[in-house]
């Protein structure tokens, strides 16, 4: 008989779960929190991880040292978790959350509409009830398939998130699916500052053999259009395939060059 030990936690973390009755499932909400936060009122930034499940432990761990090397701002980081067993669980339940029917070879019951929907109404609101968050300083992280929905929910609530960090989102699907859902990037009414940070992978091929190519139309998009507001910043890894170096590097660099005092 296999004797079973309890799973492994990190310091500074916190597990809520939320069931999100637009949705329809309880998510896992992994929060870490800054360093002094127990001993401090101020507020802080939150980023918002998506496929937490996988990036959390990572985000969690090198944070603190973007605050001391980098200086970009202590904040806290909260993964969406689905609380998985294993990774065929979790492809399964990331596409139906950041897909939607129309995009190709998405599952027909995806819902990011849903999802964002629960980001909006009741993940962000639980958090900044709960925690000292500042409202004006969010950030969004995804990759790959979570990084088409960061794309996604800057066209449907470009003002719902301060920073949008977005690595290798399915370029393919994003490129023409933004072209063609940006009314409410052009009609901003609110001209809040948006920083907008776009990664690929230098080595992406095979099926993503046009994520270079789609990935530059989707920047000279972006800058012909010149939506109100918004600053982009992108970067092509040149040494990167569609991996975890690229998630990795998205997430650091993300945040080192979407913050302006960070070095």
């Amino acid at each position: 008989m296999i004797k079973k030990y309890p799973r492994v936690g990190l310091f500074r973390t916190e597990d809520r779960r939320l069931d999100s009755r637009l949705v329809g499932r309880e998510y896992q909400l992994a929060v870490w929190l800054p360093e002094n936060y127990d001993s401090s009122q101020q507020r802080y930034p939150v980023i918002y991880l998506l496929d937490g499940d996988v990036f959390f432990g990572l985000a969690a761990s090198l944070t603190p040292f973007l605050n001391i090397f980098d200086n970009v701002p202590e904040s806290i980081v909260v993964g969406i978790n689905y609380d998985i067993t294993s990774y065929e669980e979790f492809f399964h339940l990331r596409e139906l959350d950041f897909k939607i029917p129309e995009v190709q070879d998405a599952p027909p019951n995806s819902h990011a509409d849903l999802f964002l929907a629960a980001l909006k109404q009741e993940i962000i609101p639980f958090v900044e009830t709960n925690y000292h968050a500042d409202p004006n300083e969010r950030i969004v992280y995804g990759y790959s398939s979570s990084g088409f929905f960061v794309l996604y929910a800057l066209c449907h609530e470009p003002n719902l998130f301060r920073r949008y960090l977005a690595g290798s989102g399915d370029l393919d699907l994003s490129f023409p699916y933004i072209v063609t859902h940006d009314q409410k990037l052009v009609s901003r009414e609110k001209i809040n500052p948006i920083d907008i940070y776009l990664s690929v992978g230098g080595l992406e091929d095979g099926s993503l053999q046009s994520s270079l190519s789609s990935f530059k139309e989707l920047v000279n998009v972006i800058k012909a259009k010149n939506y109100p507001g918004i600053q982009l910043i992108t970067e092509t890894y040149e040494s990167e395939k569609h991996g975890p170096g690229g998630a990795v590097l998205t997430y650091i660099n993300g945040l080192r060059k979407c913050f302006p005092t960070a070095k």
